[in-house]
Order: C-alpha cells, then structure tokens, then sequence
C-alpha cells in the first residue's frame, strides 16, 4: 500500500471511529450483532407474585413466576435484519398487561438507555426504568381481566 493511499485508510478509519462514539444511529448499526442485548423483569409488586411468559418469534422463555422483589433477566442478540422483537404477556391477581419489550430499534433502545431493558412491575402499571438517567418511567396500565 502506498503511502497516501494507506493515509486515506487510516483517514477513513478515524472518521469511521468518531462517527460511531458521537452519532447514535451509526453507532446503533456498527453495534448490531456484535454485542448482547439484555430485558430484565422486575417484581415491585407489594406481597404479590407476578406471573409472566415472554416470546419471540424463534424463543418462547416458558410461563414464569416472579416472587416480590425477584428479578429475572436474559440476553440475546439482534439478529441481521434489525426484525428481533421480544413481548411478555403480565398478570398478578385480576390484571393483565401484553407488550413488546424489546424491539431493535433505535427509538426503543433509547427508551431503555441502552440495550438493558429494564420493565418494572408495580401496583399502578409497568414501568421502564432509564439506565442513564436512573428513573422510572410509567409505560404501561394494568387492565383488568375479564371473567
């Protein structure tokens, strides 16, 4: 390689570089498939278990129990076609709530403050706690299940 020609290499490399740490979108797609992305379910439910079940359209995480103040968390990585979705079906006593919690987008992993997903089950809904900014942010009501 010829001095100038390995130059504009290195240039391009540099460039490459900053735009990644400084611009989300690119560094959302320079990202994608290289690192592992994570959800965490949380119970803050007060003396409650919450019930759950969360899928994708290649896994199903089987139906689950969460005791008060449990956790369960799993990782995962994005698949090619940005198309990786996850949704949890929600119930503790006569609520419900379904939603998508995780999907590869840069809208939704800014929602998250990362690629953490962090959904909190609480009384009055669920919450999706910011990494970054450190607060919990209602997303979703509880709906009552009909008998």
């Amino acid at each position: 390689m010829k001095g100038s020609s390995k130059a504009i290499w290195q240039f391009y490399c540099v460039v490459l570089l900053l735009a990644s740490a400084f611009a989300p979108s690119t560094s959302y797609w320079i990202r994608r498939g290289l690192t592992k992305d994570y959800v965490r379910i949380v119970n803050n439910l007060n003396n409650q278990q919450l019930q759950y079940q969360c899928k994708s359209k290649d896994d199903d995480l089987g139906l689950r129990s969460l005791p008060p103040n449990g956790e369960y968390e799993w990782g995962f990585r994005v698949n090619f076609w940005g198309s990786t979705l996850y949704f949890c079906n929600f119930w503790y006593l006569d609520n419900h709530a379904v939603f998508d919690v995780f999907r590869d987008t840069i809208d939704f992993l800014y929602e998250c403050g990362g690629a953490h997903c962090i959904w909190k089950a609480k009384e009055d809904g669920i919450y999706l706690f910011h990494i970054q900014t450190k607060e919990d942010k209602k997303m979703h009501d509880w709906e009552k299940i009909k008998a």
